[in-house]
């Protein structure tokens, strides 16, 4: 194209400042999102897999996501099995830097995350203590309450 690096640097804030493509030079430099499908897909794969209902094809991984939040690196190829066969664009890692980068998740040692939409939202035992202290609040989208740390922008 003959542009420079700076030009080029330029064009993908101005293109991501007018939302034709999500670029986060500070977290994942090397990685352009021009179509949000890959990202949206595996943001919405790992969350929904909290929400496996118990059973016996449910294992240890999935109950440690469900019960605490926590999940391992090692446990997205599971999770993520039918998108490494369309071969994705980008990695784990730059997947779970974004994760960070958007504040859905939380980096706590290892190669072990918190993220804490994958938390069931369950009701205080003691009502009138919790409605002193703070009142629930609750993002919505049309009809549909959004998981706590998805928010949609």
């Amino acid at each position: 194209l003959g542009m420079g690096r700076s030009e080029v640097e330029n064009a993908l804030k101005f293109f991501d400042k007018v939302a034709l493509l999500l670029h986060y030079p500070d977290d994942v430099p090397d990685l352009v999102f021009t179509k949000m499908n890959p990202l949206v897909s595996r943001l919405s794969m790992l969350i929904t897999s909290s929400f496996i209902t118990p059973g016996s094809c449910v294992t240890a991984p999935y109950d440690r996501l469900r019960q605490k939040g926590l999940f391992n690196k090692s446990f997205l190829p599971t999770i993520f099995e039918d998108l490494y066969e369309s071969k994705e664009e980008f990695s784990d890692d730059d997947f779970l830097k974004l994760l960070e980068c958007l504040k859905i998740a939380v980096h706590i040692g290892d190669d072990d995350y918190f993220l804490p939409s994958a938390l069931s939202l369950k009701p205080p035992t003691n009502d009138s203590t919790f409605k002193s202290i703070c009142v629930p609040l609750a993002f919505t989208w049309g009809q549909r309450i959004l998981p706590h740390g998805f928010f949609l922008t």
